[in-house]
């Protein structure tokens, strides 16, 4: 009876053991990769080239997780009147906040001009409410801007 009774006893422990380090692990996973986005990444912000707006990102929460867009515009400088030449806009992919503090999202666009080139974007918010963007695949030495926040 004793040993049926410990055999018991330790498949119940086990038992909670196994669904504690599950709940835990769902946890941690959640905060690395969470494909919701905190109030604090709902807006726009705006990155400018010679006082020409030259990328614009916009976040929303519209539909219970992370969502968005990106617009580039080619900037031209004739004789030093700075205007935009060419927009190109592009639906986020795969928005990801990272991280516990949720301070930095991931996403990817598809390159322009009908190329399936997928191009891996960031950014990071910065303590002003301004986030430095980056895209580690634009060019050899990747791209990187910051970003006001607008709204």
């Amino acid at each position: 009876m004793k040993s049926a009774l410990k055999v018991f006893a330790s498949l119940v422990i086990a038992a909670t053991l196994v669904a504690a380090s599950s709940a835990v692990a769902q946890t941690a996973a959640e905060s690395i990769d969470k494909p919701f986005i905190h109030p604090k990444w709902t807006g726009v912000w705006q990155g400018t080239l010679d006082g020409v707006p030259a990328v614009t990102l916009t976040l929303a929460d519209d539909a219970g997780e992370a969502n968005g867009t990106i617009v580039f515009h080619a900037i031209k400088n004739d004789h030093g009147h700075a205007y935009a030449f060419s927009t190109e806009p592009h639906t986020l992919i795969n928005p990801r906040v990272l991280g516990n503090d949720g301070n930095t999202i991931s996403f990817q666009v598809k390159r322009g001009n009908g190329s399936s080139e997928i191009l891996s974007m960031s950014v990071e918010l910065g303590e002003d409410g301004s986030v430095q963007f980056a895209c580690s695949n634009c060019g050899r030495e990747g791209t990187k801007a910051k970003l006001d926040r607008m709204q």
